[in-house]
């Protein structure tokens, strides 16, 4: 069976996200009324969780700044069908997955007490999370808003052409409407 580009994007975030489960950094808040109750808590190990209610995504848009081996500075507009939130994870998607243009998938597990971003953009990927250690993250969840930001330092990208990795500097700066 040939695998699709898309498929191995989702493969290689999932490892890196999975390899960086564990260590605590960044801060995670929310506001607003209906999560605002109880949007963050202590998961075991001290990691703060980010709950986000179930919800389909029907606007929003991402800017991103990237420098090191590679660089991206530029937008995107939300992707609705891609984006949701559904029992203890969301995925948020601006772009197209695997296209040669920018496009930057947010996603947030309650279980896993974990938030993370992964940009691509022609043969380059970086992912990040709020676990890893090189990322201070904020966060704002509302009732029919949703938006963060990560900001990290010496994450490890990827160039799928050459099989190389390299550290880049992100900046990411996200908001989507439900």
């Amino acid at each position: 069976m040939r695998r699709t580009p898309f498929q191995y994007l989702l493969v290689t975030s999932a490892i890196l996200i999975l390899a960086r489960c564990g260590s605590d950094s960044g801060d995670s808040r929310a506001s607003d009324s209906e999560d605002a109750a109880a949007p963050v808590w202590q998961a075991e190990g001290g990691a703060k969780v980010l709950k986000i209610s179930p919800r389909t995504y029907v606007g929003g848009s991402v800017q991103v700044k990237v420098s090191g081996f590679f660089e991206v500075d530029g937008s995107q507009s939300l992707n609705k069908p891609a984006s949701i939130t559904d029992d203890d994870h969301t995925w948020i998607q601006y772009g197209v997955s695997g296209a040669p243009e920018l496009n930057v998938l947010f996603t947030n597990s309650q279980s896993m007490a974990e938030s993370g971003v992964t940009i691509g953009v022609g043969p380059y990927t970086v992912t990040a999370a709020n676990t890893s250690g090189e990322c201070r993250t904020n966060f704002d969840v509302g009732p029919t808003t949703m938006s963060g930001h990560f900001s990290c330092t010496g994450s490890t990208g990827y160039n799928k052409t050459t099989s190389q990795m390299g550290k880049v500097n992100i900046e990411v700066k996200f908001n989507a409407i439900s």
